[in-house]
This record gives C-alpha cells, sequence and structure tokens, in this order.
C-alpha cells in the first residue's frame, strides 16, 4: 500500500512539474545591441526620431517574440515583432506598459 501510495506521489510531482513547463513564459530584457537587425531596420524607417527605451524577448513555450517600448517627447509605443523581426502590431500606450514587468 505504501509503495502505491508513493508511486502515485511520484506520478502527480511529475504532471504538475510537467505542466509548469509547459506554460511557462520567460521574459528577459535586451539591450539595442542585441536586437536582430530587420527589427533596427524597421524602427529607424518607421519610427524615425524615437528612442527604443526598453527590449524585451519573450518565450511562451517556444514562441518567441519581441517587444520594443518607444519614445519621442510625450509619445509612446508598443511594439511586437515574431521570432525572425517581422512587425506583428503596434499598440499605442501611456509608457508604463514596459516599466517593471520584465526581468532584467
Amino acid at each position: 500500500m505504501l509503495r502505491h501510495t508513493m508511486k502515485m506521489l511520484l506520478l502527480i510531482i511529475t504532471v504538475l512539474l510537467t505542466g509548469m513547463r509547459l506554460f511557462a513564459q520567460t521574459n528577459t530584457e535586451l539591450k539595442t545591441a542585441d536586437l536582430q537587425k530587420p527589427i533596427v531596420v524597421f524602427v529607424a524607417k518607421n519610427f524615425p526620431g524615437f528612442n527604443i527605451d526598453h527590449a524585451f524577448k519573450t518565450d511562451s513555450r517556444g514562441a518567441i517574440n519581441y517587444t520594443l517600448c518607444l519614445t519621442k517627447a510625450s509619445v509612446h509605443y508598443k511594439l511586437t515583432f515574431d521570432k525572425d523581426g517581422k512587425f506583428l502590431r503596434n499598440h499605442p500606450c501611456s509608457g508604463d506598459c514596459c516599466k517593471d514587468k520584465f526581468k532584467k
């Protein structure tokens, strides 16, 4: 009976740890110099005069995206790119959208 209980406990722990890994998402802040060339070219061409304040790499179960926070005076944008540096979307924001949300 004890052996069966231990096996069940081990199985439950294994399933929980596997589930945590499957749903894990990591966010890492990047330096501008570490961004892919297509991302840097897109920003320079489409957002002249804007500064890249923050750049983040998000890995959600192998799906990689890059998020950039741009500012120019009081105008802020949050841009999202796919793993290959292809532009996905542009979100106007207040500038607080990227602060203190990601690991450095």
